[in-house]
């Protein structure tokens, strides 16, 4: 039998059997909407919760945490600290381990600070205790944008004219300095390139030079924490106006470091200009985020010499995800823990593919079911159709051909099912989105719960194909061994 007269009796079969081709491909519609749906969801849940929420491609080393051994014990009553394990050399190490891509220290202040402003974007200024970390410009240069200078401007740096130097600074003896400026007799500062005069800031500055604000980076995170509900409680009788990352992008704010405003410190503090300059997930999520260089001498000078030198975490850049686990377990080898961060992805990594399997096995047993009852259609339409096959085989058909015949009509009926299948599950993931968007905004609120990879929808025709094909397989052998003298008789 040529493939166009198989063809062509396929469809002559389905058209002449519209009504029960229809009642047996709602199941299949509903199964592979239920796979496509769920499927969509999951991701979309991945999306948020490893890409947004905890963060999968990468793991965050700390010292071992305080607990009842003799090391913990020890360190408590000044023994050798246990974050003396994150040292450069470690550093070096992690960055060479299969599957990590780069490893970059972070380092915390180690004293108290305290900002205030806001009146340009919140329409007053607020104040309140910082808390920050520093940690290396290159693990989130490719996250910012192409002008967003997250980098050390006051590490030394040779020049060789005033044309290499940042504004506010020039080349002295080889090496960019600071300008210096005065604010006497009520002069303009003559600070340039976006640098301002210290002396704005108060006795408290570095008096006499002209400086370039600190860039910070935050975390999407505390943008999410502050229009979900940060907002409402800093505000007097009402709520302060949300703001949006392009709102918050080049905005600048004053610190004091070594102050606090609820404990008393030791020492000079020290006035500084800080400017966002982006956001990233690698930023601290309560807090903002410095290049380390900024830290390591803040560190050294209001600590000790010894606190520039001991880092707080250490984060490895995932390079294959897959070997997520494996890293983990490199860590806990040798001797160290897990950011909670890294500890909750792991966590939710697992539930998400717990979550995973049930919805897949969910949207299979539909499935499954409406298989069986295609197999007890065909087994049906058969019956009807013994006078009819038998014709067949009387005109030539062989076993191979009618094999043919049932098994290409299941497969029309998969792939007729499958393709409306994934039409109503994309309607439905549509119908929740739009449900979803009326509701209040709440942190970490994606734009769309669901997320569909470009394998769902050959997946789901595959899959759709394969059920039907199933189910049929056994009334189409039935139908070949059907002796044609016995169906013609009948």
């Amino acid at each position: 039998m040529t493939r166009s007269g198989l063809g062509g009796l396929v469809l002559d079969n389905l058209s002449r059997n519209a009504r029960s081709v229809a009642m047996s491909s709602v199941g299949i519609i509903v199964g592979i909407s239920a796979l496509v749906f769920f499927v969509g969801l999951s991701e979309g849940i991945k999306e948020v919760v490893l890409k947004r929420i905890f963060l999968i491609d990468q793991v965050e080393v700390i010292p071992p945490k305080v607990g009842f051994g003799v090391e913990q014990l020890g360190a408590l009553f000044g023994a050798k600290p246990a974050n003396d394990k994150l040292t450069d050399a470690l550093t070096a190490e992690f960055a060479g381990v299969e599957g990590v891509e780069g490893a970059y220290p972070k380092m915390k202040f180690t004293f108290p600070a305290f900002a205030y402003g806001g009146k340009e974007l919140l329409g007053r200024d607020v104040r309140g205790e910082l808390i920050a970390d520093g940690l290396e410009p290159a693990l989130v240069r490719a996250e910012l944008p192409a002008d967003a200078r997250f980098e050390d401007l006051e590490a030394p740096a040779p020049c060789a004219g005033d044309d290499a130097c940042v504004g506010g600074s020039r080349c002295v003896e080889g090496a960019c300095a600071p300008e210096a400026c005065s604010l006497a007799k009520g002069a303009a500062p003559t600070c340039g390139g976006g640098s301002y005069c210290a002396e704005q800031l108060g006795a408290a500055a570095e008096e006499g030079r002209c400086l370039q604000p600190i860039p910070v980076i935050l975390n999407e995170q505390l943008l999410e924490l502050y229009n979900g509900g940060i907002a409402v409680a800093l505000g007097r009788g009402g709520s302060l106006p949300k703001v949006s990352k392009e709102l918050v992008v080049g905005f600048g704010f004053n610190v004091e470091l070594n102050r606090s405003a609820i404990m008393r410190t030791r020492g000079a503090s020290l006035a500084r200009r800080v400017k966002v300059v982006g956001f990233s997930d690698k930023a601290m999520q309560v807090g903002v985020t410095l290049p380390i260089g900024y830290v390591r001498r803040l560190n050294a000078s209001f600590t000790s010499p010894e606190a520039a030198a001991r880092y707080h975490s250490v984060i490895l850049k995932v390079r294959d995800q897959t070997r997520f686990p494996e890293l983990v377990e490199e860590v806990r080898r040798r001797g160290l823990a897990l950011a909670d961060k890294t500890s909750n992805a792991e966590q939710a990594s697992k539930i998400i593919k717990t979550v995973e399997g049930l919805f897949a096995l969910v949207s299979l047993l539909i499935v499954g079911i409406a298989a069986v009852n295609i197999s007890q259609m065909f087994y049906m339409l058969i019956y009807q159709r013994r006078r009819e096959i038998g014709l067949l085989r009387a005109l030539g058909a062989s076993e191979g051909d009618l094999k043919a015949i049932i098994l290409g009509e299941a497969a029309s009926i998969g792939l007729l099912g499958g393709a409306l299948g994934a039409l109503v599950g994309l309607g439905a993931a549509a119908a929740v989105d739009a449900v979803a968007a009326n509701l209040p905004r709440f942190p970490y609120k994606p734009e769309s719960f669901f997320v569909f990879p470009a394998w769902v929808w050959p997946a789901a025709l595959v899959a759709a194909v394969a059920f039907c094909v199933t189910g049929a397989f056994f009334p189409a052998r039935a139908a070949a061994r059907q002796e044609p003298a016995e169906a013609l008789t009948q």
